[in-house]
């Protein structure tokens, strides 16, 4: 290896570049024929979608192609949300991890603000922009949790319906007899932290 980084002064090679304005972006990229994407995303924590009319930003002169799932159904394959333990534990913890089935573009309902609702196609980013403007989508807004401590009340909504309750992943991790340095500690503090 040869060098040596920890506790060195390592010489930062790109600020001249990007200070001075010489910086290149994926933004700056232009090349001949190139489409820019823009992307509807969910208002609501939980709801379930009534209606995409995407009619109006189809019909907007610069715009390619809107998609929303029913247009790419039959080729969109869902996204396994899933949790992995952290390296070097699996073998000395308890880890039971869920996998929720989500779509690049939501099907029936949508899981938190943000989820991606359809996709305009269009000559130019402006133009993705106000194809955007032009989809409506009715949304039925559902009950939503939006604090960990109470998603994990009993009778909370759930993020994914077909879950008994809303843990994804849970993990415990001990070496020794836990239980029994507590018993015999001279004191014992409990408290419990938000961040």
């Amino acid at each position: 290896m040869g060098a040596k980084y920890f506790g060195a002064v390592v010489r930062r090679k790109e600020d001249p570049r990007l200070l001075t304005g010489r910086g290149r972006y994926v933004d700056d990229i232009q090349l001949a024929g190139m489409a820019h994407a823009a992307v509807l995303r969910s208002p609501h924590a939980s709801a379930r979608l009534r209606g995409i009319d995407a009619g109006a930003a189809r019909s907007l002169p610069g715009v390619l192609a809107v998609f929303t799932h029913a247009d790419l159904a039959d080729r969109m394959k869902p996204v396994l949300e899933s949790g992995v333990a952290p390296p070097g534990l699996v073998s000395r913890i308890t880890f039971t991890v869920r996998s929720g089935i989500q779509y690049p573009l939501a099907r029936d309902r949508v899981h938190y603000v943000g989820e991606a609702v359809a996709v305009a196609v269009a000559e130019s980013r402006a133009v993705a922009e106000d194809g955007l403007e032009r989809i409506r989508v009715e949304y039925e807004p559902l009950p939503a949790v939006v604090d960990p401590e109470a998603a994990l009340e009993p009778g909370a909504p759930r993020v994914h319906p077909e879950w008994p309750d809303n843990v994804a992943v849970h993990f415990s991790h001990a070496i020794g007899d836990v239980e029994g340095a507590f018993r015999r500690a001279d004191i014992v503090v409990r408290e419990r932290f938000r961040i």
